[in-house]
């Protein structure tokens, strides 16, 4: 209900996510030109138009989409579970259920997918939903018996912070949340496995490339196609964990 009222009146923003988790609150917004511009954009983006014919939740699924075509990141022969952290409103977690289905046949004995978020998220067939924060003991607990004694084979992160209009103070909450998904990938991530995580460029970013480097054995910066042209938004692609990580 919130994610509907969200999309159509935008009396929502993401609030800072320190913990690594997206909330919403409540913000007014009073009719504005740069809305108006906002709105006339999402009707005529080609992704949104297609997200609705596809029944998706998000525009971003084609991006998770185009990355998945590129690396094959969920493979047929892999029965490893995939977890998705800040997975609301379920866009990404709706193209694992059926990128799953095609590539991995209906027996849900060949791969499980978690997703994990603050908010709450619609049920997704073939996904088991934690609601709260993937950096909480309690709730790491719970993926542990979601994922019982299965490989973890893939972690994505899709999350953004808050966006406060400063661009040092957004680019450093955008390094501290990758850095909150990298050691969430530390803990629970196989050897072997991938990890997806969206940034935002800003400088530090190499630094965090640098960590990444030593944990995987190949690490790319991409930006889908279907990520907006204006946005600084890149993905750091990590193939291969190496063992002894974590």
């Amino acid at each position: 209900m919130a994610s509907r009222i969200a999309h159509k009146t935008r009396l929502f923003l993401r609030s800072p996510r320190i913990l690594g988790i997206s909330q919403w609150v409540p913000v007014r917004y009073k009719s504005s030109s740069s809305s108006k511009r906002w709105t006339a954009a999402q009707a005529s983006d080609p992704f949104v138009k297609a997200a609705k014919a596809d029944s998706y939740r998000a525009r971003s699924s084609y991006k998770l989409i185009e990355l998945d075509k590129k690396y094959d990141l969920i493979r047929p022969k892999d029965e490893g579970v995939i977890v998705d952290c800040g997975s609301a409103p379920g866009g990404w977690c709706q193209v694992l259920a059926r990128l799953a289905q095609v590539k991995r046949g209906n027996d849900s004995s060949k791969g499980l997918a978690v997703a994990v978020d603050l908010l709450p998220m619609l049920p997704i067939a073939g996904v088991q939903f934690i609601q709260g924060d993937f950096t909480d003991a309690s709730i790491k607990r719970r993926l542990s018996e979601a994922i019982g004694d299965r490989r973890v084979k893939l972690v994505l992160s899709d999350m953004a912070p808050a966006f406060s209009g400063h661009h040092t103070t957004d680019h450093a909450r955008s390094m501290n949340l990758c850095e909150n998904v990298m050691a969430f990938a530390d803990e629970f991530l196989s050897s072997g496995g991938s990890l997806v995580c969206k940034y935002f460029m800003g400088g530090d970013e190499n630094e965090l490339r640098a960590e990444l480097r030593k944990r995987f054995a190949r690490v790319l910066s991409e930006k889908p196609d279907s990520s907006r042209k204006r946005s600084s938004e890149r993905y750091f692609v990590c193939i291969d964990k190496k063992p002894d990580i974590g």
